[in-house]
């Protein structure tokens, strides 16, 4: 089984979804593939979420499918029960770490952290690949540079209020395995089926991880 940083080696976004068009899910799964990302986090913040999970799971199996916004044991199982393989949450409830430990170790659970107690909580339980969020709003890229040295032995993925703008000063940062990016699939334009457009802004975000791991 790999591990996170062994699945986000070379490819470094996770495309944070809201998505509630089960007959554009394929096609926005291809389109990323085609732009060279090979993740996705499909927020739990939608009616057929779960149902899009699932087909996604078992129609493309070359995309690695999350889920995210999960908040309660109960999203974690239902999550899983669907096919995603990362689960992704904006806190640390104690009943989701509880959950991590769950029956199903083929998951990764990646909980959401603002706070060094919050780090040392997650990583205390053995999680050292954490999300950190709300990434801009709490000022992410100098805490996480603060948090570099003392903290070495876990990873974030910042996400929350990061654009093709300002995503370069966090791939530098030693301590990135990722980044979650809502703005290159915004869900107006899933609504519009204009995966031209996504391509583009997902092509252009790709090309900044290239030249940030050519550096």
């Amino acid at each position: 089984m790999r591990t996170v940083e062994q699945i986000f080696a070379v490819n470094k976004i996770v495309p944070v979804v809201v998505i509630d068009d089960v007959d554009a899910a394929i096609p926005l799964a291809e389109t990323l593939l085609e732009s060279g990302i090979n993740a996705i986090e499909v927020t739990l913040r939608t009616p057929n979420a779960l149902e899009i999970i699932e087909l996604l799971a078992k129609k493309v199996p070359q995309i690695l499918v999350g889920a995210g916004t999960v908040r309660t044991s109960a999203d974690f199982f239902n999550a899983c029960v669907s096919g995603a393989k990362l689960v992704f949450s904006p806190g640390t409830a104690e009943e989701l770490l509880a959950a991590s430990r769950s029956r199903y170790s083929d998951v990764r659970f990646i909980p959401g952290v603002v706070t060094p107690s919050h780090v040392m909580e997650c990583a205390s339980r053995g999680l050292n690949y954490l999300k950190f969020f709300p990434a801009e709003p709490f000022n992410a890229y100098d805490v996480l540079k603060s948090m570099a040295s003392p903290l070495s032995d876990v990873k974030f993925c910042p996400t929350g209020g990061i654009t093709i703008d300002n995503m370069q000063k966090y791939l530098e940062l030693p301590n990135i395995f990722a980044i979650g990016m809502s703005s290159i699939v915004d869900s107006k334009l899933i609504i519009a089926h204009d995966f031209k457009e996504i391509r583009r802004r997902c092509e252009q975000a790709v090309s900044i991880v290239n030249n940030s791991i050519k550096k």
